[in-house]
């Protein structure tokens, strides 16, 4: 994913408006709406940094982010991403139920 479509998710994970980032970093909407278009419009590096600085994640993360490089992923759980994404189709399926099955169960008891 690039620039635009990380901005996208994480301005919707936080439940921003695109006002509100442009009011709280000075940058006007309509440069905002241009980042989020479908030209690719990529922001130069100041107004890079205002965004990931207001958003509380890094500049790295909104040009080339990645789940496993999401700021709103704890250790473990990124660790568990990696060693997930090393294993073959079998065996991804074999975690993904389960993930499932311990999910249900854990439920049931509460």
């Amino acid at each position: 994913m690039g620039f635009a479509e990380n901005l996208r998710e994480e301005l919707k994970f936080q439940d921003i408006q695109i006002k509100q980032l442009s009011a709280k970093t000075g940058i006007s909407k309509n440069t905002i709406d241009k980042y989020l278009s479908e030209k690719r419009v990529q922001p130069g590096v100041e107004n890079a940094v205002k965004i990931a600085q207001t958003l509380g994640v890094t500049v790295e993360y909104l040009v080339c982010g990645s789940e496993e490089t999401s700021p709103h992923l704890s250790d473990e759980c990124r660790s568990i991403l990696r060693n997930y994404k090393k294993l073959n189709e079998f065996n991804k399926r074999t975690v993904s139920d389960l993930l499932e099955s311990l999910a249900s169960r854990q439920k049931n008891k509460d």
